[in-house]
């Protein structure tokens, strides 16, 4: 009768944290719906059908790299009660690891919150960004070739950084580390995503995050559609003065793989077709750069120094690869870090109003 009881209570206190998450994420669930009614009235406008199939590309990755953060999390506790002589049931002592921090009340309603926040988020702005260049077709290349180049004292600035890093060893770390992006991006999401409390810098980091990505790519990047220096000969079909650039790019991929090259093909072929889950270019701002640049700001915000510092140097590699590997022009990364930067402040102050009109604590580690 005892189990019986505490699990009631358990349900019942995820019930009732739930209920309170939906108060404390309203204003994210807002967000979310308004970016999604933009795609649909975009989608109406432009006799585009609403693709659905982020649901499932967004949240199946999700929950399958949390089981795998469990494991991983469950074997760490493993190693830990050995090292420390633990003597009970390891199955036992395990359990309650799980019941007392991986499944709490607040981590699953902080949890099941953000993933169906995010998900309505991803729906509509997938949407908007593979629609660019039916809304508005790709013409900024030239203006931007030449004002990067104006802006770098007459040279183009993979040309200013060719002698240093025109090294096929160096162009496959560069690569290394950019691909790396996927995965410092999961890490942050999942670790305020899916975090133990509720406060208002895991509020502030998910809002700035995907208020990020709205501005930069769904409303700069539609106004400024740009296809980036790896596309430059492809749209314009004449003269390219990224030829150099490329043909390092091939070259370096002869004695390492350079995978940024077979993304960028199939890229363009999906683009050219209309078809693939890899789909939707567009440059202008750089969102490598300026989600970078957000996970460095979170890292000072969140107390960890040495993470802030860390992030920052990631996202300086990731600007400096941006250029190198024919994905941006350097005002891309500029631009890309200056929507960052005003994601982040616009975020905490409205946070800071939704938790104050909601009676709740605006302290960022509250």
């Amino acid at each position: 009768m005892t189990s019986i009881a505490s699990r009631h209570s358990r349900m019942t206190q995820i019930r009732a944290t739930l209920r309170e998450g939906l108060r404390s994420h309203a204003l994210l669930y807002a967000f979310a719906l308004c970016v999604l009614t933009a795609a649909v009235l975009e989608s109406q406008l432009l006799g585009i059908p609403l693709d659905l199939q982020m649901v499932m590309i967004f949240s199946g990755p999700v929950l399958l790299v949390l089981v795998i953060m469990m494991i991983i999390g469950l074997g760490m506790e493993t190693v830990r009660l050995a090292r420390i002589g633990h003597q009970g049931s390891l199955t036992a002592a395990l359990g309650l690891k799980l019941r007392d921090d991986y499944f709490t009340p607040m981590r699953i309603s902080n949890g099941l919150h953000a993933v169906v926040f995010m998900t309505l988020y991803m729906v509509g702005y997938t949407f908007i960004k593979r629609a660019i260049p039916l809304a508005i077709p790709f013409q900024w290349d030239g203006r931007f070739m030449e004002l990067d180049k104006a802006l770098h004292f007459g040279t183009h600035p993979y040309e200013l950084l060719a002698p240093l890093l025109n090294h096929s060893w160096i162009t496959f770390l560069l690569n290394v580390n950019y691909n790396g992006w996927f995965f410092v991006m999961f890490t942050c999401w999942f670790w305020q995503g899916f975090a133990s409390t509720d406060n208002a810098l895991r509020q502030r980091f998910l809002l700035g995050f995907t208020l990020t990505w709205f501005l930069g790519t769904c409303v700069l990047g539609t106004i400024f559609s740009s296809v980036g220096p790896c596309f430059y000969g492809r749209l314009t079909g004449g003269a390219d003065p990224y030829v150099p650039l490329m043909a390092w790019l091939n070259h370096a991929n002869t004695e390492y793989p350079i995978w940024s090259l077979n993304v960028m093909d199939e890229l363009w072929r999906n683009y050219q077709t209309g078809t693939g889950v890899v789909n939707g270019i567009s440059a202008m701002p750089s969102m490598h750069v300026g989600t970078s640049v957000l996970f460095a700001l979170l890292g000072f915000a969140s107390g960890k120094r040495w993470a802030g510092y860390l992030l920052s140097a990631f996202a300086f590699l990731i600007f400096v690869g941006s250029i190198h590997l024919g994905w941006h022009y350097a005002i891309d990364g500029y631009a890309g870090a200056a929507v960052a930067l005003f994601g982040w402040w616009a975020a905490g102050r409205l946070v800071t109003w939704d938790r104050n009109a909601w009676g709740l604590s605006a302290h960022a580690r509250a």
